[in-house]
């Protein structure tokens, strides 16, 4: 009796599992980017952090991609909010400087491989890249041929310095006569450490409640962290500073008056 019994707990064994599987390890389970997000406090300011896991619990591989407004180069400015009630991804924000007549990102601009534009307008600015894993770098524009090649690049945004090259602290932003960088203004940082997670810092400002920061706060609230950082890079900020997290707003979109969605801009960067 003790062998048709076992063959029995078996295939009872078996059944079951068949039936909690798919409920514990639905498609859905599988397609969900891994985010954690936390406000904070730095003197009167709020900022956030949000950290988007290169891979979830069960494997599933969540790169870095890029996006134009209204799906193409040059198409137009578009806010943030918009795109993800577009595309719908579990975080997006804004990315490159932008020229706003003409409607697109500045410096050199590549996504998926293919360049929109080539010449940078920047002059020797920095760049942001990604290769096709989703791995970050920042180079300066004048070695963005030479980068692009060895990397692998695949996408690139046009921001402003970085912070953390190769996990060390830069100041490079000290060598820019730039009165807004002394001033205190909403800010977005994107960061990456050695596993390939990505942490997007967003900083109110221009508010009753919140001031913003300058370049310099960014060493005080960061200078603890470099260390587990690879590379971390200044996005475009100012009232184009938009974070949005499963379609839903969680900075202040400040803009101008008549932009309660934010601003429109020309790029982003995101995650599904």
């Amino acid at each position: 009796m003790k062998q048709p019994f076992q063959i029995g707990l078996i295939c009872l064994t078996l059944l079951l599992s068949l039936i909690i599987l798919p409920i514990n390890l639905s498609p859905s389970t599988y397609d969900k980017t891994k985010v954690v997000f936390n406000s904070y406090d730095y003197n009167d300011s709020v900022y956030y952090v949000t950290k988007i896991y290169y891979r979830n619990e069960l494997g599933k591989v969540s790169p870095v991609q890029k996006a134009y407004a209204n799906d193409g180069f040059g198409r137009g400015l578009e806010e943030v909010l918009s795109f993800s009630e577009r595309q719908h991804p579990s975080v997006a924000i804004n990315a490159s400087v932008f020229n706003p007549d003409r409607g697109e990102a500045y410096g050199i601009q590549m996504k998926d491989g293919e360049f929109q534009k080539e010449q940078n307008d920047l002059g020797n600015s920095w760049l942001l890249g990604s290769d096709q894993t989703g791995k970050l770098y920042t180079f300066p524009s004048q070695a963005a041929d030479k980068v692009m090649e060895t990397k692998n690049i695949v996408n690139t945004w046009q921001g402003f310095f970085p912070l953390v090259v190769d996990g060390e602290w830069k100041d490079y932003y000290r060598s820019y006569s730039i009165p807004n960088i002394r001033i205190d203004n909403p800010r977005q940082i994107i960061m990456q450490d050695y596993y390939n997670n990505t942490y997007i810092y967003t900083f109110d400002g221009r508010t009753e409640k919140n001031s913003g920061i300058t370049y310099t706060d960014f060493y005080h609230i960061i200078k603890n962290k470099v260390k587990n950082i690879r590379v971390a890079y200044v996005l475009d900020g100012g009232g184009s500073t938009s974070l949005v997290l499963d379609g839903k707003a969680k900075n202040d979109l400040i803009g101008t008056s008549k932009e309660k969605a934010g601003r429109k801009v020309a790029d982003y960067i995101y995650f599904d």
